[in-house]
């Protein structure tokens, strides 16, 4: 269950409070060398209280309860320092900015950020022990054998850190004899419940194509009258890996889950985001266009704005706006000679302020203009452009189905897999796409805004 990859990331966010409280007490001693009077105390901590909230959702945009990140000391390292430099910020901005402030904790602000973050590194440090690895594990059998399970079972060996351990998987139709990752391999359906047993396993996955084998129903029937707890393979993986199975993939399933719901609230909080995207993007566009401008132009030869045919809603095209990024190649202003390429990662083409630009993101700016005229929202499927569309369409009939919503500036997908650069990753992009349309909420919304300005900050952008 993913509630105990929940579990582990609540349990770092309750350290990360109680060491900034335990960062604020400390520099209140240090700066009074005395221990702080309850006045004093009281004075500080409404205003320190909604600081540390800021200073969580800095963590988060930064990707601090992102449990994979720890396996890499370097990079964890890096995080923690622009993590708590960024708080810095956030509190100067907070303290400072703000008016009608009756305190200005210079001294303090600094010293709690520093023994604040400091607490918070030892925390994690220890946290990896308390809360590790092989700790909070719910065991997984898988029943049945497909490329999607076996994606899945070598996913969860590779990263333990979800929250769950395979113990096996049955096979009853005998496709697979061994499992590259060491998996025990059972052909026969009764060696499940040994299984279950032996391991104390929490959750059985089921293969989609077993759903109508009667053997293996009655079978699993018998579970029912155990403590595990039984899903379906479409639904396990969705959790796991924030997409939809192809095998999923047809039109009664599509309509099933697809289908347009009226959520009026929803809706309304959808059209404030994009006003507030267009007033907040808008003001960084008018701020930045000189700089942005006079870099362009400078460097290298052709039109500053480059304006493209892409596929919107309902499969209405539009033009969209950006910053040219790459070399004026074609007599439009274009980088494509000879029909649509795929963007690749160290492309050639895109020139070394294009670079920059594309990192920060800085060149999707001029889209505020498809913003205004509602061909774009803030968040949907990225728009991709008639020659792909129709050709992928040809490939995988159901591609068109990323157009039931208005695309997006940024979306599930732009933040899991950026550009797509290949035929192959189009398919798993739609995956992702079609995860959000199936899942969209208030929720899933602010979680991909949050980490759009994590992608943005760490220049992660292509």
């Amino acid at each position: 269950m993913k509630f105990y990859y929940r579990a582990k990331q609540l349990i770092l966010l309750s350290g990360d409070l109680l060491s900034f409280v335990a960062g604020f007490y400390i520099a209140l001693l240090i700066r009074m060398w005395a221990y702080p009077s309850v006045s004093l105390l009281e004075s500080h901590a409404n205003l320190f209280a909604t600081t540390f909230i800021l200073w969580i959702v800095v963590n988060y945009i930064n990707g601090l309860y992102d449990l994979h990140l720890r396996s890499n000391k370097t990079i964890f390292d890096r995080r923690m320092l622009s993590t708590a430099t960024m708080s810095l910020v956030v509190g100067i901005i907070f303290f400072y900015i703000i008016p009608s402030r009756a305190i200005t904790p210079k001294t303090i602000l600094l010293l709690t950020v520093t023994f604040g973050y400091g607490f918070s590194y030892v925390w994690r440090i220890a946290a990896a022990k308390i809360i590790g690895l092989s700790k909070l594990q719910s065991a997984v059998v898988f029943v049945g054998h497909s490329p999607e399970i076996a994606d899945l079972a070598a996913e969860l060996q590779k990263h333990p850190e979800h929250g769950y351990t395979v113990s096996a998987i049955v096979d009853p139709e005998g496709e697979t004899t061994s499992h590259e990752s060491g998996i025990d391999v059972y052909k026969d359906l009764k060696a499940i419940r040994p299984v279950i047993s032996n391991n104390k396993v929490d959750l059985v996955v089921i293969a989609t194509h077993l759903h109508d084998d009667e053997h293996t129903m009655r079978e699993l029937y018998q579970l029912l009258f155990w403590p595990v707890q039984l899903v379906h393979l479409p639904a396990f993986y969705e959790r796991m890996t924030g997409r939809i199975p192809p095998s999923t993939f047809s039109e009664s399933w599509f309509l099933d889950h697809l289908r347009h719901r009226q959520h009026p609230v929803y809706e309304k909080w959808r059209s404030l985001l994009d006003y507030v995207a267009v007033i907040v993007l808008g003001l960084v566009l008018l701020v930045m266009f000189p700089f942005v401008a006079i870099a362009i132009k400078t460097t290298s030869k052709g039109p500053l704005f480059y304006k493209q045919k892409r596929v919107g809603q309902g499969g209405r095209t539009f033009m969209l706006y950006k910053f040219r990024s790459m070399y004026a190649l074609s007599p439009d202003g274009g980088a494509e000679l000879g029909g649509y390429e795929f963007t690749k990662k160290g492309d050639k083409r895109i020139t070394p302020v294009g670079n920059f630009l594309r990192k920060m993101r800085i060149d999707e700016l001029p889209q505020v203009l498809n913003l205004i005229k509602r061909d774009v929202t803030l968040i949907g499927p990225r728009p991709e452009r008639p020659a792909l569309v129709a050709e992928l369409t040809e490939e995988m009939p159901y591609y068109p189905l990323r157009h039931v919503l208005k695309p997006g500036l940024t979306g599930w997908a732009v933040l899991h897999q950026h550009y797509a650069d290949s035929k192959e990753a189009s398919l798993v992009k739609l995956q992702y796409d079609l995860y959000y349309i199936k899942n969209r909420s208030f929720l899933l919304d602010v979680s991909i805004v949050l980490r759009t300005f994590n992608v943005v900050l760490r220049l992660l952008g292509q």
